[in-house]
């Protein structure tokens, strides 16, 4: 069973338009992971992505095929796999994770203060 949301989007705002795509915590994540067009193996986004479940990611894949950021194909062998692949679309959304990047590496001061350093454990 799909996750519904409680709350409808918002068809009259772009911005919670576009978070609904990418809202939840790996989204972002898994679009950066194929941002080169490689076709890649789930067990090689889980592998890239070690601190998620691999649950969430499945999910998340899913939910990221449904609304068109990436394409699945599987192949009928045995024994069968599949493989994710960012669609044009998803490639659309890049310029928005590479300005989330920056803005993260120059406010690293800001994460530090907050998390702590974590780099130096």
């Amino acid at each position: 069973m799909a996750y519904e949301k409680k709350i409808p989007v918002d068809l009259d705002c772009p911005l919670r338009l576009t978070m609904s795509l990418i809202e939840s915590k790996w989204k972002s994540c898994i679009l950066d992971e194929l941002r080169n067009g490689e076709p890649q193996r789930p067990c090689e986004i889980h592998k890239s992505l070690p601190e998620a479940a691999p649950r969430v990611l499945d999910i998340q894949l899913k939910e990221m095929v449904e609304d068109g950021l990436v394409e699945k194909t599987i192949y009928p062998e045995l024994p069968p796999h599949s493989e994710y692949r960012i669609t044009d679309l998803g490639l659309s959304l890049i310029p928005i994770i590479d300005q989330m990047l920056s803005w993260g590496t120059a406010h690293l001061d800001l994460f530090e203060r907050k998390y702590g350093n974590r780099r130096d454990r």
